[in-house]
């Protein structure tokens, strides 16, 4: 990541998309800064796109204004995803944050054929 202190076209969106939801829920920018917990000056600064906003503080917002989050990311296209992971049980995560652990090479690959195989069988129809 670059500069964190530098703003982009995606902070002035959604520094709009604050701006536009907090005059359409007839909230004023310094309740709103107060119930974020941030300054007035701050909030018009967020709003204007000249600071970016934090994912707490955004989360503060969407409660403050009784909104969605997804709310702010309107206009702003994201792109094809490329990639959509697949949600992961507490096992299968200790799994993976102890798999690398394992020094030996080829105990990782006989562990990584185990669970191919066990997970194969168990997706074959009649096995219990």
């Amino acid at each position: 990541m670059n500069n964190t202190n530098t703003t982009s076209e995606v902070d002035v969106i959604i520094g709009s998309n604050i701006r536009r939801i907090r005059e359409f829920s007839g909230v004023s920018k310094r309740g709103l800064a107060k119930a974020v917990g941030i300054s007035w000056s701050q909030m018009k600064k967020c709003e204007d796109g000249a600071r970016r906003i934090s994912a707490g503080s955004l989360l503060a917002v969407a409660r403050a204004l009784n909104c969605s989050i997804d709310e702010f990311w309107k206009g702003i296209d994201a792109g094809a995803a490329t990639l959509t992971l697949p949600a992961q049980s507490n096992d299968a995560m200790m799994v993976a944050r102890n798999f690398d652990r394992i020094p030996s090479p080829a105990q990782r690959e006989a562990i990584s054929n185990l669970i191919a195989t066990l997970a194969e069988a168990g997706a074959s129809p009649g096995y219990a």
